[in-house]
């Protein structure tokens, strides 16, 4: 892998010369024997449902000729010499096929396969609806050409899981973080979210987070999806910003069915923690129009509601000297207990119109729209020890607490629209897509009021259990620090925020079939242009009340807190009632003598900023199937041009605000990535990978920003860094698969990755220049780390067990990964978000017209943040979920369903530097979701 900034367009055209020199060769070649080769072409389908079977493996027996069926059942195998052959065709679950195929020189001969369902012991497996979607996705992943793992819409329906992040952390050696104990970012082999790329029908969906290219994923319902298909080894013609590996959604077309497809799904639920309702429905309308059938339109729909929220207890621990100047070395400063009401909206639809102009043309037109409206009100109480003097590291004088109410809106919307074209014809296949992506998080008003007690509290803290860290008034009493009227308004915060996110991409793809030494083979050739503009708008008001008397917190006086808060272990006293906050703030805001506020400029400027990117990229690849070796090699070339705009804002030496000026920077970067892919089989249904890669992951936005923030007062300095360069890798994957014919997989792999140009926060002390001496925390470009591990996978379906016995099923998966990154101020450390350990394991039944499973999830604790040194790196801890899922057929097209989710109660941990130093820890509770499925 090259990364330079030199001559970038005299490579990128000396690399398109060689590669036109190549197809012009082949081309001549293709015309030469263009009169003595035939293709036989055809679809595989189920002999029963009729249902198209993708992943099927086709093959002429005694030759190197053969092909993999598509997505819709179609295959096709080119350069054919004339003569009589034997075609044969294996799937999961099925009998194998042979049938004679008689070649004509010039000619497409059509052979259509129909396959039957096997029996393995005398007891058929019966392949239809949930084992029909597992056999789907695992012979495409059989067939795959690289190393993926791949889920289908039937699978997704077998576990509780709601959202896209969900529905991905069953799948080996991926694990998700979470927000308010929904799945959010997902994190590939053990590299943080913003090492893998998330696409939908292959293109790169934007992100409505305001600096970073991480995609939350809980915006996107797995309703809508066909198929999840996750990549953990590139290949050229693939977007090459994936070091962990590349998740692409897979929308739903009227092709996937076998007629008109109705499905709807109704149902509720209901959240332990609030004790409130949950609602939740989908539907999918397929149908073929037109007098051939050849007009496919899909429309998808989905809706959620979640009215759930959580309960949370944060700490800060950090150095503080006692009264007599004795250090206490990690001293508790803070104790913020958060009591979150939360409802969120989720709803999703997507749409594809698809024109099969012929057997060889077709034209779609695709759209996904999803939204996420997250209502949050947190009402919190802060113990602030660090505020008075330490006596001891349990006693305090003159200590501080507050509270705050905070209630807001969050919005987040992503969707997509493409169209475009595949197209085979005689010489070559054709395809094309121009797409147009768009992404926002909008706050249009968030209001935080915080509140002050009015006097100087004492108390003794009990620090025996650092989960639970207690606390003691001892003067005042515990009645006054409860009561809301002795709390007076100390200040009031109004935000706006907007952040938006547009893509515009057009790609283009060519494929020459062609023979090499009598080897079938293929060229493949493309280019993408993606031209990308993200804009941050934040404005923060800072409001203060002029009036004669002080507002109290008990004129806002709400619901008492709950008694269950923690397990009962703290009280809150009563909640403030947001609405009634929010009308008081509304009827006196910007009214002389009342509310009077003013634009904060140092929030508000610091965080704005613009970001240009356009992306051009061509790469050239060549696949050669040598009768069990299939070879993949090429070369990928990305030119990045970008164009970011910050500010730079000062603050003067008396901490008042002085200026703020636009800073622009720009710079050119390319990358050239060879790859290699070898897949040798020892049978139809084994395989050995082995994979060399080359990838890179680009900085999150706001990093690359050109802004500063600069506090004389304090000589401390905030910044961004224009001149961070994207992390690069060199990856190496080796993997052994066994496909069961009686449904199912055991897989065995190693992974190891070379990285370089980590990027990491830190904060040092500037020496020389204008900010001598200034602490200065900005993202900064790191040296090299290393990234390893295993995975191991079994699936299967017991179908060679006796009687009531076959309807169970196995479905384990295990990742081991370690790390070694080159940081500062340590001797090691690992990367963050590499978990050490990942694991699934579900035991599932399915007969009867039963279909049930227990499944425990487990991520270990990783690194979520790097501090200044190793006692203040942060790290997510260990998380172990236990869910379960079943549904009953209870007539022809009727289900019932039920799910229940977090039975183990697992909370969301965070720690610094070691786990006796928990920062934060938030429960849910369970919550569980029944009702109704009609397919038609």
């Amino acid at each position: 892998m090259r990364d330079t900034k030199s001559n970038p367009f005299f490579n990128s055209i000396s690399i398109i010369i060689i590669l036109l020199v190549i197809v012009t060769f082949i081309g001549s070649a293709e015309t030469s024997f263009a009169q003595t080769k035939g293709k036989i072409t055809g679809r595989v389908i189920d002999a029963t449902t009729r249902e198209n079977l993708p992943g099927a493996n086709l093959f002429l027996k005694g030759t190197y000729f053969g092909a993999a069926s598509d997505r819709t059942g179609q295959f096709r195998i080119d350069n054919v010499f004339p003569g009589t052959y034997e075609l044969v065709c294996s799937y999961m679950g099925y009998e194998k096929f042979s049938t004679e195929a008689k070649v004509t020189a010039g000619e497409v001969i059509k052979v259509d396969v129909e396959l039957k369902a096997s029996y393995v012991e005398m007891e058929e497996v019966v392949v239809q609806g949930e084992r029909q979607g597992q056999v789907k996705a695992l012979s495409k992943q059989r067939t795959s050409n690289t190393i993926q793992n791949v889920v289908a819409e039937e699978q997704m329906q077998r576990f509780p899981d709601l959202n896209t992040a969900e529905v991905l952390q069953r799948i080996p050696a991926v694990s998700i973080a979470r927000d308010q104990g929904e799945g959010r970012y997902v994190l590939v082999r053990g590299t943080e979210a913003r090492l893998n790329s998330m696409t939908v029908n292959g293109e790169r969906l934007p992100s409505p987070d305001g600096g970073d290219r991480a995609i939350p994923m809980d915006v996107i319902s797995s309703e809508q999806l066909a198929s999840i298909e996750v990549t953990k080894a590139l290949t050229p013609d693939m977007d090459a910003d994936a070091i962990g590996g590349s998740v692409n959604l897979v929308t739903k077309s009227a092709f996937d069915y076998q007629g008109r497809y109705i499905n709807v799904t109704t149902g509720g639920g209901y959240g332990d923690l609030m004790g409130k309702p949950l609602y939740q429905g989908g539907f999918t309308f397929a149908d073929r129009f037109g007098a051939n059938k050849n007009i496919g339109l899909t429309v998808s729909g989905s809706y959620y509601q979640s009215n759930r929220g959580s309960h949370n207890n944060e700490m800060e621990w950090g150095s503080e000297d006692d009264v007599n100047d004795n250090e206490i070395p990690w001293a508790l400063q803070n104790i913020e207990l958060r009591d979150y009401d939360v409802k969120r909206d989720r709803y999703g639809i997507t749409t594809n119109l698809d024109y099969q102009m012929n057997e060889s043309s077709l034209l779609f037109l695709r759209g996904m729209y999803n939204k996420r409206t997250d209502l949050e009100r947190r009402n919190r109480l802060r113990i602030r020890p660090e505020k008075g003097d330490y006596n001891s590291a349990t006693d305090i004088s003159e200590a501080a607490i507050d509270r705050e109410l905070k209630d807001r809106t969050e919005n987040q919307a992503i969707y997509n629209i493409a169209a475009g074209g595949k197209h085979n014809f005689n010489k070559f296949d054709l395809d094309y897509t121009l797409s147009y992506s768009y992404a926002e998080e909008e706050k249009p008003d968030v209001l935080e009021s915080a509140f002050e007690l009015d006097e100087d509290v004492d108390m003794n803290l009990n620090l025996s259990d650092s989960d639970l860290p207690k606390y003691t008034i001892t003067n005042p009493d515990n009645e006054y620090v409860l009561n809301l009227g002795n709390y007076t308004l100390d200040a009031l915060k109004v935000e706006e925020n907007l952040t938006t996110d547009k893509d515009f991409t057009a790609s283009l793809n060519i494929k020459y079939p062609y023979l090499l030494s009598g080897y079938s083979s293929d060229l493949k050739f493309g280019a993408k242009l993606r031209m990308k503009s993200k804009e941050q708008d934040d404005k923060v008001w800072e409001y203060k009340w002029e009036g004669d008397d002080d507002i109290l917190m008990g004129q806002f006086q709400g619901d008492a807190s709950p008694d269950n808060f923690l397990d009962g272990n703290y009280d809150l006293g009563h909640r403030m009632d947001p609405d009634k906050m929010r009308d008081f703030f509304e009827a006196n805001k910007d009214v002389e003598g009342k509310f009077e506020g003013e634009i904060d400029r140092e929030d508000t400027d610091a965080s704005n900023y613009t970001a240009n990117e356009n992306l051009y990229a061509y790469y050239g690849m060549t696949t050669i199937n040598m009768d069990k070796l299939m070879i993949l090699a090429g070369v990928r070339h990305e030119l990045l041009q970008i164009d970011y705009t910050g500010n730079d804002v000062q603050i003067n030496e008396d901490g008042d605000y002085e200026s703020t000026t636009e800073v622009k920077e720009d710079k050119l970067l390319q990358h050239v990535l060879p790859m290699v892919h070898l897949r040798y089989r020892l049978s139809p249904s084994t395989n050995i990978r082995t994979a060399f890669t080359s990838s890179i992951s680009r900085p999150n936005y706001y990093d690359l920003v050109p802004y500063k923030f600069v506090v004389r007062e304090d000589e401390e300095m905030t910044m961004g860094n224009p001149e961070l360069e994207p992390t690069t890798a060199y990856n190496f994957d080796v993997l052994a698969e066994h496909y069961f014919q009686g449904i199912g997989v055991v897989s065995g792999g190693f992974f190891y990755k070379s990285l370089d140009k980590i990027i990491y926060e830190y904060t040092y002390e500037q020496s020389g220049g204008v900010y001598d001496g200034y602490e200065i925390t900005q993202p900064v470009q790191g040296k090299s780390a290393t990234l390893y591990g295993i995975e191991v996978n079994w699936q299967q379906q017991l179908t060679f067990l006796p009687g009531f016995w076959n309807g169970l099923g196995i479905y384990a998966n295990y990742t081991y990964t370690k790390s070694s990154a080159d940081l500062p101020n340590r001797d090691d450390t690992t990367l963050p978000g590499q978990s050490g350990n990942v694991a699934n394991f579900a035991i599932s039944y399915e007969k009867y017209g039963f279909s049930g499973r227990i499944g425990l999830n487990y991520h270990g604790k990783f690194i979520d943040e790097i501090g200044e040194d190793k006692d203040l790196d942060v790290y997510y801890d260990n998380h172990l979920q236990l869910d379960i899922s079943a549904t009953q057929n209870i007539t022809k097209g009727l289900q019932v369903y039920f799910q229940a989710i977090n039975l183990s109660n697992e909370p969301l941990r965070y720690y610094i530097g070691e786990t006796r130093r928990p920062i934060q820890r938030e429960f849910y509770s369970w919550w569980i979701h029944a009702g109704i499925k009609y397919t038609l």
